[in-house]
């Protein structure tokens, strides 16, 4: 089975948003993503053919996709509203490394793995092994802020 170009661009596009989610956080893969699903759909309506145009047209609307959603992601990100109060109050489990006072780690929350540190009041010398609870107190730039429980 040979996939054409337009799957291949749809899967890699799809891929990069994957690993932006999951793997990659905050490195641009969900603008390189997003501009892949346009060079496929292009090639399926039938703007654009040659390999050439493809490689072009995707780095010149990743680029426009950088430069119309970077700001309101950044904003999003930052803001003190983010939709994430939800998650607080939520227990999360550490996952990879131990997670040590005063440095970042790693939780699962909901089947998403998420950068973490402890929050302020926790005592120093805390290290809490991988498979430990720990609940979310507070959402901060899309950093979980963390107690270890009981």
């Amino acid at each position: 089975m040979e996939l054409s170009p337009s799957i291949i661009w749809l899967l890699a596009g799809s891929i990069l948003i994957a690993f932006e989610v999951t793997i990659l956080s905050g490195v641009g893969l969900l603008f390189a993503g997003l501009s892949a699903i346009c060079v496929g759909v292009a090639l399926i309506t039938g703007w654009i053919e040659s390999p050439t145009v493809q490689f072009i047209t995707f780095f010149l609307i990743t680029g426009f996709w950088a430069a119309a959603l970077w700001r309101p992601l950044k904003n999003f990100m930052k803001s003190p509203q983010s939709g994430f109060d939800d998650m607080v109050g939520s227990i999360a489990v550490v996952c990879g490394d131990p997670i040590k006072s005063g440095q970042m780690g790693k939780v699962k929350w909901s089947g998403t793995i998420m950068k973490c540190k402890f929050a302020l009041e926790t005592e120093e010398n805390v290290h809490l092994a991988p498979g430990t609870e720990v609940t979310i107190v507070e959402v901060s730039n899309g950093i979980l802020i963390v107690r270890p429980n009981s």
